[in-house]
């Protein structure tokens, strides 16, 4: 008995965390409907089953018959009708699906997406194209060293080249730099003598990036903006963030300006709080004649990839559409008609092709599914190919 309870239980967790990972992992919301009920019904009857068999008796298994008749009746008419309604919604369905057995059988609507921090990336007519297509302005968050100051030059490359309004962000973040860790009693004066000198050096730091950043436009005939301002810099940047605007972060450098010693990977994190599609910089290349687009098939990369046609940053480079190493080249073959309907010059990688060389050859990575924090995500990310020596790395 203590043999077939272990056995069943631990089959049914496992069912149950494998339907977790769908839940997290599939891309479109009839897959993970199809992942949760099998959670629903499978994982947890065997569940139910396995506790029968570590308290036997008359009464425990008749409970456990009812219950698992009760997930039999209600679990897959629940995902069914939810699966019918998300379909005749409108809900759209994973980008690498190649037939709809629904089609002409039941209407189907057109869903209205939530507002997210990027642009609606539906599709459209030819005319809304002609509008969603324009960049409206480029925005650099402004920060010193190295990697601030190549975000800065390509922020002002891209401002002369599509002919748009350039604004500087220059942002301190007070939030991290209050925080001097536990005060021993008596110790609220020193901290806040500490918190008030961090803050300082801060403001002297950014003043250096600023005079940098103006001098740089000016010698480009270019009059920016600059936005200052103090607080939590995910909050101010989605506050002054507009759709259409192309957002240009230092690869290395957070809004502490180097003072609190903390080592942040902006882009990461920004990426992480929902603040995409994002452009990290290290150095800006001379010329960017290659971009790399990594789609994993799911909805959001196919997303991203209109944004990147529609916004075009690089016009003049070659864009090749590469899968990532848990995705098959026919998985992704539906995009070569996303750049017929763009008038994009691109092509989707072959089979022999080698990601880590196709991006020793790309100025540009753009990862379409940067995806959520997570450790399934971690764990994606980990298994991607380093991107250090590429320029520039673009989040979606």
């Amino acid at each position: 008995m203590a043999f077939l309870s272990a056995f069943f239980l631990i089959a049914g967790a496992a069912i149950c965390l494998i339907a977790a990972v769908g839940v997290l992992r599939l891309p479109d919301f009839f897959m993970r409907a199809h992942a949760a009920t099998e959670a629903g019904v499978v994982g947890c009857g065997l569940v139910l089953i396995g506790v029968g068999f570590a308290y036997p008796s008359v009464e425990m298994w008749i409970k456990i018959l009812i219950a698992i008749s009760f997930l039999l009746m209600t679990t897959p008419i629940a995902g069914h009708l939810l699966s019918r309604a998300g379909y005749v919604a409108g809900v759209p369905m994973w980008g690498g699906t190649s037939h709809d057995e629904l089609e002409g059988e039941l209407g189907r609507g057109t869903f209205e997406m939530p507002d997210r921090k990027i642009p609606s990336l539906g599709t459209a007519t030819s005319n809304s194209l002609d509008n969603t297509r324009a960049l409206k302005r480029v925005v650099v968050a402004i920060n010193g060293g190295e990697s601030g100051r190549a975000a800065i030059d390509q922020a002002i490359l891209l401002t002369k080249q599509h002919s748009v309004p350039l604004v500087g962000l220059a942002i301190v973040d007070t939030k991290m730099l209050s925080d001097v860790g536990p005060v021993p009693l008596g110790g609220n004066y020193y901290a806040s003598q500490l918190r008030a000198s961090q803050i300082e050096k801060a403001r002297h730091s950014l003043g250096q990036a600023v005079r940098y950043f103006e001098q740089t436009a000016a010698q480009a005939s270019i009059v920016p903006s600059i936005l200052m301002d103090e607080g939590d810099p995910t909050k101010i940047i989605v506050g002054q963030r507009h759709s259409n605007d192309l957002l240009i972060v230092p690869r290395c450098g957070w809004f502490d300006h180097g003072v609190s010693g903390q080592n942040t990977d902006t882009a990461a994190y920004l990426v992480r709080q929902e603040i995409w599609p994002l452009i990290s910089v290290t150095v800006t290349p001379s010329d960017v004649t290659q971009i790399a687009f990594i789609h994993d098939a799911s909805v959001h990369s196919d997303d991203t990839l209109r944004w990147l046609l529609r916004s075009d940053p690089w016009p003049t480079a070659d864009l090749l559409v590469v899968p990532d190493a848990a995705t098959r080249v026919e998985e992704i073959r539906h995009v070569v008609a996303m750049l017929e309907l763009e008038k994009r010059a691109g092509r989707v990688a072959e089979p022999d092709e080698i990601l880590e060389t196709i991006l020793s050859h790309s100025q540009v990575a753009v990862f379409g599914n940067e995806g959520h924090e997570g450790w399934i995500n971690r764990m994606r990310r980990a298994s991607r190919p380093k991107t250090d020596h590429v320029p520039i790395v673009v989040f979606g």
